[in-house]
């Protein structure tokens, strides 16, 4: 994993705690993304094998999986946010002068961050009034399906306030040589 991808853009003045911010959720959610993998991975594989070598299985197999699955889609979420990954409909955008469009990516980033922010608000609350709720097969809080909503939605309203304040990130060279 290459983690200069996720270091510090290297901003100074007021923008430089937002940026070392970001960067330290960007590393946390890429290690974490690496670990929900490879236990997700383990765990499927192992309950594959089980169930047809031995005709057996395990009981929280399916529950932790998907537990897993749920973590690392919605914790992978601000990374794309960060490189300009993710889906837009830019049809009415790529008219623009260059200024106008800037301005658009702003204010829509903004709109963004707000809602991003009101998901993780609701998500906090949500878990918090389902957290004597426990998982069918774990005796855990099925509160933990929501945990994420709320961290993916405080990590991605973070990447897009940085957008507000420096302007939308350009798309990765790659991405524009598979549109070209």
């Amino acid at each position: 994993m290459d983690l200069m991808h996720y270091a510090p853009r290297g901003a100074t003045g007021l923008l430089r705690p937002l940026d070392r911010l970001t960067a330290a959720f960007d590393v946390a959610a890429a290690w974490a993304l690496v670990v929900l993998v490879a236990v997700m991975v383990a765990v499927v594989s192992t309950q594959v094998a089980l169930r047809y070598l031995l005709n057996s299985s395990i009981n929280w197999a399916d529950e932790i999986s998907r537990l897993c699955f749920v973590w690392s889609m919605f914790i992978a979420i601000p990374l794309g946010l960060k490189s300009g990954a993710h889906i837009g409909v830019d049809v009415l955008a790529a008219r623009l002068p260059a200024p106008a469009r800037d301005a658009l990516a702003r204010l829509m980033a903004l709109l963004g961050a707000a809602l991003m922010l009101l998901v993780a608000w609701e998500a906090a609350r949500i878990a918090y009034e389902q957290w004597d709720e426990l998982m069918a097969s774990v005796d855990a809080s099925a509160a933990w399906f929501i945990v994420p909503l709320a961290i993916a939605g405080v990590h991605g309203a973070l990447h897009l306030l940085w957008v507000v304040l420096t302007g939308p990130p350009t798309a990765a060279p790659v991405l524009l040589e598979d549109l070209g």
